[in-house]
């Protein structure tokens, strides 16, 4: 089965799961060929973008060189977080929207055992269930990856600021 196919049997709800995915893996990528290009030693090269941003500051007095440490130190936090909350964001957003794949399909399911009475036929009440399944299923396909993503970029980043960390002392 194609995928367009799977995505029409979740209803709805898997629409918006699957401009979810889109959103995510672009992300996710746009993370990983930064984090991959800012490797180059990971801390080390963050400490050599920090000297290089503090050179010429030898002659100021230690409360404006500080100042600029940590102006350039938050820089380079914003930079490497950048979108990352969007990542955040998809991770709990999308089993909840899975969940209301998996009650619009039961409740379609439902609405059909009512309709058919006496004479219910196993096909109509599969549909719901399927759409309540799909759904489910590729709520957790998104958000799993899009967590696990999340969670090792902010450990990069946590890794890189202890370094940030480091060097401040180094130079007090």
């Amino acid at each position: 089965m194609k995928l367009i196919h799977f995505i029409n049997l979740g209803g709805p709800v898997n629409w918006v799961l699957a401009a979810l995915l889109c959103f995510c893996f672009c992300q996710c990528l746009e993370r990983t060929i930064y984090f991959f290009q800012t490797k180059k030693g990971s801390s080390r090269d963050v400490i050599a973008r920090l000297k290089q941003k503090m050179s010429g500051t030898e002659n100021l007095d230690e409360k404006t060189k500080m100042k600029k440490f940590h102006s350039e130190c938050s820089i380079l936090y914003y930079e490497m977080n950048r979108g990352l909350w969007f990542l955040n964001f998809i991770s709990s957003v999308a089993p909840s929207l899975g969940l209301l794949g998996t009650v619009t399909g039961l409740i379609g399911a439902f609405s059909k055992l009512s309709q058919a009475g006496a004479n219910v036929n196993i096909q109509d009440l599969s549909g719901g269930i399927w759409e309540a399944m799909l759904t489910t299923a590729f709520g957790m396909i998104i958000s799993i990856p899009s967590l696990l993503f999340y969670r090792t970029f902010k450990r990069i980043i946590e890794k890189r600021l202890l370094a940030m960390t480091l060097y401040e002392e180094e130079e007090n």
